[in-house]
């Protein structure tokens, strides 16, 4: 067989591949590329239609077609830019080809008299139309092969050519008859075969194929699947391990509802039922909580941390900053301190002595809550007993990051929790190792904000309403992006609005924060705001989460054309915290693109979190909505979250079947889409 006498099988390394050296073998793994079968899997991202010729007579400038014609007249100009005016007609009209530093080895093939097919952009020259440097083939040789399918373009690195993909495809195609297809069998008969599939997407021969296509649906399928099975494997793996018995009799839960000033709602009630539930197992909680801004995600962490606290074992607790770290310490304290249980806090920039106790207070087991930042998995904290994890903004953590946390611990329970909503959708394929806990009630007597877009040249307006809330004895955010002026983004900075607020509004007793500031500044401007002592808070964006002030009542977002749906929404629950009426105000310079019109259309039209996160998700994507560098996840080659939602129904039932009749099938499955990404979805 020819295949095997050139030693070419799809698992063959990528240089295998005629004309792949070393220096493009990296290229290729950079782009998660390794094997043959990888670039039969490396699909176009865009066509072109080279096959239809058009006549001379009726070409227009900015068009890209395919001419055939005679060379009538070649002129070799020399300069300081040599160069090559070749003339070519079709008997209806002429066309200039321009060309710069032809080959020595092909100048010969360029003759008057010869038949030349060409592929270009058209322009217009100094002697009328012309095409620069287009494809060409001489069409009067044997070897001449018109275009019969569509001209494919595929993704791409610097120093990689669009026929070098060519080429290495056309070879890879070649070895179909090795590509086993293990859900033929299993699919209804109007599904194309994956071989059908992959050779109609890298040769077209008929229209552009829609995202519909049944071949690519077909291989969006498969993808779909890889993921979710390579996900289960881990939750399985993880369910295998055993986790500490988190059970108590609830009587600590008990002492604390009883200092609360309120109810909790049901859906608090549900989840915190939930989340028992899970402690109480044997098998390791891994539980995602999802809620809208201001829903009480909070308290239901509480809840859990007091059962792990009854049952004698220890709770961290981390978030992404140490403004929230600090937040959520004070809150923490404040609520335990009556249940006779002390809180410590352990972020970067914390003393060398209050460090060294909170950190051998932990080893020895007197501590037994902790909140903190990255500084929690840092290697020289250790924990006498950790039994849960809590982790509060999840996705602005990598895998490698709650890795390292769960660590400490052997084999500790894990809930992290979002107020980024994720659409159902998202969270089937990016979490399906998770279950999922949503509460989806705000608690009683929440007033909507109101929510306001207007241009900066209504600044003036905007600031009597601030002085009026202000002699009302209500405080106010003031958000900007940025701390620093720059000319490029032509966003005005905090610091300058700062100063331009403290010039404006005298007397008026205005912080600034932002996140170049030391932990202490921004501790102690947090507290003068918290305490009323500051009116007017100017911050960047570090204020986006986990702020908790009842009486600021208005938040100004300078710039909200810039910002993205999630962080506006967050923005936003800042405020409305309080029995008064609260506002959010988008400033927004103009002109606006269509993307951002419509954030800030959504922004007024709505306060669901879910309504809005899948809206982010449209205008985004999901690789840029949840971060890939964070998750690792989502760098799907065909599938696309949201135009494929019909076929994620079909995945857990195929992917049931194709365990129990072919594990096998199911590890090449994965091993054929995932490759070196194996690790995918982990979170412990």
């Amino acid at each position: 067989m020819a295949v095997a006498k050139t030693g070419l099988y799809l698992q063959s390394s990528v240089s295998a591949l005629r004309g792949v050296g070393p220096a493009l073998v990296q290229r290729l793994q950079r782009m998660d590329l390794w094997r043959v079968q990888d670039i039969l899997f490396h699909l176009p991202s865009r066509y072109q239609d080279r096959r239809l010729i058009s006549p001379m007579a009726a070409l227009q400038p900015g068009q890209e077609c395919a001419v055939l014609g005679e060379i009538v007249s070649i002129h070799h100009q020399r300069g300081r830019r040599e160069q090559w005016l070749v003339t070519l007609s079709d008997g209806s009209g002429c066309l200039q080809i321009r060309l710069f530093h032809m080959v020595a080895a092909l100048r010969g093939q360029w003759q008057v008299g010869r038949q030349l097919w060409c592929f270009g952009d058209l322009r217009g020259g100094f002697h009328g139309l012309e095409m620069v440097h287009p494809e060409w083939q001489m069409a009067d040789v044997p070897q001449f092969q018109a275009p019969r399918h569509l001209t494919p373009f595929y993704p791409s690195s610097e120093g990689i050519t669009q026929a070098q993909w060519r080429r290495w495809v056309a070879q890879a195609l070649t070895l179909l008859d090795q590509l086993p297809d293990y859900l033929e069998d299993r699919l209804p008969p109007h599904w194309p075969s994956l071989r059908e599939g992959l050779c109609l997407l890298h040769e077209c021969a008929d229209d552009i194929p829609s995202p519909q296509h049944p071949a690519g649906q077909r291989l969006a399928l498969e993808e779909l699947l890889a993921n979710h099975l390579a996900v289960r494997r881990t939750r399985q793996s993880g369910a295998m391990q055993n986790a500490p018995c988190l059970h108590s009799d609830g009587q600590l839960w008990q002492r604390f509802l009883a200092q609360l000033p309120f109810v909790l709602t049901g859906a608090q009630e549900r989840v915190i039922a939930e989340i028992n539930a899970d402690l109480a197992r044997h098998r390791p909680m891994r539980r995602l909580l999802q809620g809208d801004v201001g829903s009480g995600k909070t308290l239901v962490a509480a809840a859990a941390a007091l059962t792990a606290l009854e049952a004698g074992y220890q709770v961290a607790l981390m978030a992404p900053t140490e403004i929230l770290a600090e937040q959520l310490y004070t809150r923490f304290r404040q609520w335990l301190k009556p249940l006779d249980w002390e809180v410590g806090f352990l972020v970067g920039g914390r003393p060398p002595r209050a460090r060294r106790e909170t950190l051998e207070a932990l080893a020895s087991g007197r501590l037994g809550l902790v909140t903190g930042t990255q500084a929690l998995f840092q290697e020289e904290v250790e924990f006498s007993r950790l039994g849960l994890v809590i982790i509060d903004e999840q996705h602005r953590f990598g895998v490698e990051q709650r890795r390292q946390l769960l660590e400490k611990g052997a084999m500790p329970h894990l809930l992290v929790m979002t107020a980024t909503p994720i659409p159902r959708t998202l969270a089937m394929t990016v979490h399906a190792d998770l279950d999922v806990s949503v509460i989806d009630a705000l608690p009683p007597g929440r007033t909507p904000v109101e929510t306001l877009v207007m241009p900066d040249s209504r600044r003036p307006e905007l600031i009597g309403r601030m002085q009026h809330m202000l002699e009302e004895g209500r405080q106010i955010y003031w958000v900007c992006p940025l701390i620093e002026e720059s000319e490029i983004l032509e966003l005005q900075a905090a610091e300058a609005s700062f100063a331009d607020l403290q010039s404006t509004l005298p007397g008026v007793a205005i912080g600034l924060i932002h996140g170049r500031m030391r932990a202490a500044e921004k501790a102690e401007v947090m507290a003068a705001f918290q305490s009323g002592a500051v009116r007017i808070l100017v911050a960047t964006t570090v204020i986006e989460v986990g702020v908790d002030v009842p009486n600021a009542s208005l938040m100004v977002v300078e710039h909200a054309e810039r910002l993205g749906l999630a962080q506006l929404h967050q923005l936003r629950g800042r405020v409305g915290r309080g029995a008064q009426q609260s506002s959010c105000i988008l400033l927004y310079h103009p002109p606006l693109s269509s993307k951002a019109r419509e954030r800030l259309r959504v922004m007024r039209a709505t306060h669901d979190g879910f309504v809005i996160a899948r809206k982010d998700l449209e205008l985004r994507g999901p690789g840029e909505y949840l971060g890939t560098r964070q998750t690792g996840i989502l760098q799907m080659r065909v599938a696309d979250i949201l135009r494929d939602e019909a076929l994620l129904a079909l995945v857990p039932a195929l992917a049931d079947q194709l365990l129990r009749e072919d594990p096998d099938a199911a590890q090449a499955i994965v091993q054929r889409w995932l490759g070196n990404r194996l690790d995918y979805g982990q979170v412990g």
